[in-house]
C-alpha cells in the first residue's frame, strides 16, 4: 500500500516528466533529465519508477484515469449519442483542463512514434472499449436516421479538434490575445462548452423534415 509520502512523489515526479517530455520530447528525455527537475537523484527515482517507459505510461494512464470511469457511465446511460454529447464534452474539458500540457505531449509523441502510444493504450483494453461503444452507438444511430450519415473519422476528429486545439496554441493565444493572462485561457476553456457542443450538434444533428 502507498504511503501519502511516496503518492505526493510520484505526483511530483510525473509533474516533472510532463514538462521535460514536451520540452525535449520522450526520447531525448533521460531519466537524469526529469531527476533533476524534481531535485532527486536519478537512484532515488527509481525508487518510484524503473524505465522511462512506465514513467510514460503513468502519465498516460492519469488522464485517461480522470476521463474513462466517468465516460463509461455516460456510455452505460440508454440516452442519444446527442443527448450524452454535453457530459463528455463536460468531462474531457475537466480533465484537460487540470493537464494542460498533456495534448502538446500527445500529438509530439503521434508524430515521433505512433506505435509506441498504441501499445501503451492497448495494455489496458478498458481504454478502447469504450471508444468502440461510442462508435457502435454512432454507427446504430446513422443507421435508424438520428445522426446524419458521415464517415465517423469525420465526426472524431471534429470533436477531438475542437477540444484540443486551443490547448496547443496557448502560448500564442496568451502571448497576443490575453496580454498573458492564464485566467483569460481558463474562461476560454470555460466559455468553449457550448461552441463545441454547438458545432457538433449541427454536424450530426438530422436535417428537420419540412
Amino acid at each position: 500500500m502507498k504511503t501519502e509520502e511516496t503518492s505526493s512523489m510520484e505526483g511530483r515526479i510525473i509533474e516533472a516528466a510532463k514538462r521535460i517530455f514536451v520540452r525535449k520530447g520522450y526520447e531525448a528525455t533521460t531519466m537524469s533529465d526529469i531527476a533533476a527537475e524534481v531535485g532527486i537523484s536519478r537512484t532515488a527515482m527509481h525508487y518510484y519508477f524503473r524505465t522511462k517507459d512506465m514513467m510514460f505510461e503513468a502519465i498516460f494512464a492519469q488522464l485517461i484515469d480522470m476521463v474513462l470511469p466517468n465516460i463509461e457511465l455516460i456510455m452505460n446511460e440508454h440516452t442519444t449519442i446527442l443527448e450524452k454529447l454535453p457530459k463528455v464534452i463536460d468531462q474531457y474539458l475537466a480533465a484537460l483542463r487540470n493537464n494542460q500540457m498533456f495534448p502538446l505531449f500527445v500529438v509530439n509523441e503521434m508524430n515521433r512514434d505512433m506505435l509506441h502510444l498504441f501499445q501503451v493504450i492497448a495494455k489496458d483494453p478498458k481504454r478502447v472499449e469504450v471508444l468502440m461503444r461510442f462508435k457502435q452507438q454512432t454507427q446504430d444511430e446513422m443507421d435508424r436516421g438520428l445522426i446524419k450519415p458521415r464517415p465517423l473519422e469525420d465526426i472524431i476528429s471534429a470533436f477531438i479538434g475542437l477540444i484540443v486545439f486551443p490547448l496547443l496554441i496557448r502560448n500564442v493565444l496568451l502571448a497576443i490575445f490575453m496580454e498573458g493572462k492564464t485566467e483569460a485561457f481558463d474562461e476560454l476553456l470555460n466559455r468553449r462548452k457550448q461552441l463545441i457542443y454547438d458545432a457538433m450538434y449541427h454536424l450530426m444533428a438530422p436535417e428537420e423534415k419540412k
